[in-house]
């Protein structure tokens, strides 16, 4: 009886405590970093009466700050943006996420020592800042914004313009489909891009236009294709298995290439739905398993399953690999996968070279990924160049977007690389 008194009365406790828990007020501001642009910020250090650090943003840009409280002063800090700084307000607190906006910081380069090493300014033009381009056998093909206007311009490799066309200010994509074919973008619709004989002289031209949804619909699901077939890609089981179907061009006959299977991630999405949480399909992630073409051969990095599989022109499996270079081995021994590895697989078309980087602090350290041992060799780091955006391979040469330092310009830079 006693035994059963005490029980009781600690299960009234219990109760009591949990009570006056449930009771307590919330005091919790969440919230996103984005650029002018309305893209996430990673690693923003988000501080609390300017010097206590509450919280760093992830790779969504997403903060959040407990124990709030009205008229709390909030300073986000980013070494490529201007610091911003945001006063808590009471309905703010327990309220819908905020975004915070972050401009550029100006960076004024210097006078450095130029070395055959050395990232340089591929194209800078004064008036033009470069929003977005892509890579062709035929040239360098990008987007500009002049003052108002916008412009689409087509470069030779050694630099030189050979085209130049205006466009609507809208347009803020430029989009290389697995047939090499160019479109541009905007939120509207999505044009080809070719050339026209005017004259007897070749001038840039938009073709067949599309709504931005049809074009994604038709052109997003085909992820490769070579001489004999194109592949499609699909996921299922809320984002944790990926297929990837051959498609006989002008047919309708299609077959399985590979299907793959992220285990622990559907357990844990079964666990969830087992103790009554809901799953939402488009907030989970999906894995990350990429197929690229070159030269007639189809090379599957399938990071889920830790190898590389080399197809032929066909689909007919002629290697594998390891694939290691993405994870680390821990103190008990157990392989985690490394944070540092953005997720992201570079292809140099015109070396036959396969690339990834890292990216610690802000700073990317470029690899070249041997596909026999299934690791990556640091190939250089963008040291001085920290969140360098847009990064492609060709022939050698590494290209990307950075702030020239003046008036937010931004412009293309490229480095050889040894």
């Amino acid at each position: 009886m006693k035994t059963r008194k005490t029980f009781l009365t600690l299960l009234l406790a219990l109760f009591v405590l949990q009570s006056v828990a449930q009771n307590q007020e919330r005091t919790i501001v969440q919230g996103y970093c984005k650029d002018e642009n309305g893209k996430a910020i990673e690693n923003v250090s988000v501080y609390v009466h300017d010097s206590l650090l509450v919280s760093v943003t992830d790779d969504k840009g997403r903060f959040t700050y407990t124990h709030a409280k009205d008229g709390d002063k909030l300073r986000f800090a980013h070494m490529v943006f201007e610091p911003t700084y945001h006063i808590i307000k009471e309905n703010e607190i327990n309220g819908k996420n905020l975004t915070i906006s972050m401009k550029t910081r100006s960076h004024e380069l210097h006078e450095v020592e130029i070395t055959a090493n050395m990232p340089s300014i591929a194209f800078d033009n004064p008036v033009m800042s470069v929003i977005d381009y892509t890579i062709r056998e035929d040239g360098i093909y990008m987007i500009v914004y002049r003052r108002r206007n916008s412009s689409l311009l087509h470069l030779s490799f050694d630099l030189d313009t050979l085209h130049e066309m205006k466009i609507s200010s809208r347009y803020k994509q430029i989009y290389k489909d697995m047939y090499d074919e160019l479109h541009i973008i905007n939120d509207y619709q999505a044009c080809e891009v070719g050339f026209i004989y005017n004259s007897g002289k070749q001038e840039l031209g938009l073709y067949l236009p599309l709504s931005r949804t049809k074009f994604y619909n038709t052109c997003s699901p085909i992820v490769a294709a070579s001489d004999s077939v194109y592949i499609t890609g699909k996921y299922y089981y809320y984002n944790k298995e990926l297929g990837y179907y051959c498609h006989i061009p002008y047919s309708e006959e299609e077959y399985l290439l590979h299907y793959i299977v992220d285990e622990e991630g559907r357990d844990d999405i079964w666990l969830q739905m087992r103790t009554g949480g809901g799953v939402d399909y488009f907030s989970t992630e999906r894995i990350y398993n990429p197929i690229y073409e070159i030269d007639n051969k189809f090379y599957l990095f399938a990071f889920t399953d830790h190898e590389t599989i080399i197809f032929d022109a066909v689909g007919k499996e002629l290697e594998r690999h390891p694939l290691t270079f993405h994870e680390y081995r821990k103190w008990n021994g157990k392989m985690e996968p490394d944070r540092r590895w953005k997720r992201k697989v570079l292809v140099d078309q015109g070396a036959k070279q396969f690339y990834t980087f890292f990216v610690n602090d802000g700073i990317y350290t470029l690899k070249r990924i041997n596909l026999a041992t299934g690791t990556a060799t640091s190939v250089m780091d963008l040291s001085g160049y920290p969140f360098a955006q847009q990064l492609r391979i060709h022939n050698g040469m590494l290209y990307f977007i950075y702030p020239t330092g003046i008036n937010h310009r931004k412009a293309l830079y490229r480095v050889r690389l040894e």
